[in-house]
């Protein structure tokens, strides 16, 4: 059974007493530790300031909406889509797609076998980090854990379903409501904030209604996401971050 270092990562506890994880290996040799996929205050308070608004009213516009993920992680984002769903006693086939990007197998793998409560392969610390995970996702709403990864199987029924690393060769399925672009920063993940790729991108996957938002503020995106018909709106950082940016077409 791998633990979280056998692939190359490491549990943080942040602010909000959510779990991140964090690279063991650094791409900038000045740095011994690598980026991690959270900001430090608080994972989950962050996904809700970024991407729970907007998947929130994804639903209060769309009928059967479409999302896209690019950065699985831990599952936090598409945790929080059934969640809002939930919340509006929308279930699973109220939502047309979703479809999840991640680049590291394991973590597919983990997120599927724990959703699936196939936890017998699965180490015990990689399950107690998915459990916090959730709790802090659900926290008061009264939604039962159970019924978030029913939800999530629901729409991941098989492990091909999460889908590998986005490539500048990739070809997606559908054209998607909500984007939520939460990769991995420019220096680790270079090529998914270059300004062709950004293009190429919107011109596949964004609906003639659709919303992105990310944690970023690179001027390719907003570039590239003015180039497709996007209003963008620069908002403020979670904590003190450098600012974030949502995009609106027809929203």
């Amino acid at each position: 059974m791998k633990a979280w270092s056998d692939i190359g990562f490491e549990i943080e506890i942040t602010g909000d007493h959510s779990p991140s994880l964090r690279l063991l290996q650094s791409v900038d040799p000045l740095k011994d530790r690598g980026e991690s996929m959270h900001h430090s205050g608080g994972a989950c308070a962050e996904t809700l300031l970024i991407y729970g608004e907007p998947i929130k009213e994804t639903f209060k516009k769309i009928e059967k909406p479409h999302f896209l993920i690019v950065g699985l992680g831990l599952g936090y984002i598409e945790s929080v889509i059934a969640r809002e769903a939930l919340l509006q006693n929308k279930n699973a086939a109220d939502v047309g797609l979703i479809t999840s990007y991640e680049s590291v197998p394991e973590l597919r793998d983990f997120f599927f076998q724990w959703i699936h409560g196939e936890t017998h392969s699965l180490h015990s610390e990689v399950i107690n980090t998915y459990e916090q995970m959730l709790e802090s996702v659900i926290g008061e709403t009264g939604i039962s854990p159970e019924t978030v990864k029913s939800f999530l199987c629901e729409h991941f029924r098989k492990l091909s379903d999460i889908s590998g690393s986005l490539s500048k060769e990739a070809k997606l399925v559908s054209k998607y409501h909500c984007i939520l672009y939460d990769a991995f920063s420019s220096k680790t993940s270079p090529f998914l904030w270059e300004e062709e790729f950004l293009n190429s991108l919107l011109e596949q996957v964004s609906a003639s209604q659709c919303v992105l938002s990310t944690y970023a503020c690179k001027g390719s995106l907003k570039r590239a996401l003015k180039s497709h018909g996007f209003e963008v709106i620069v908002r403020e950082g979670f904590q003190g971050k450098r600012n974030s940016t949502l995009a609106m077409k027809n929203f």
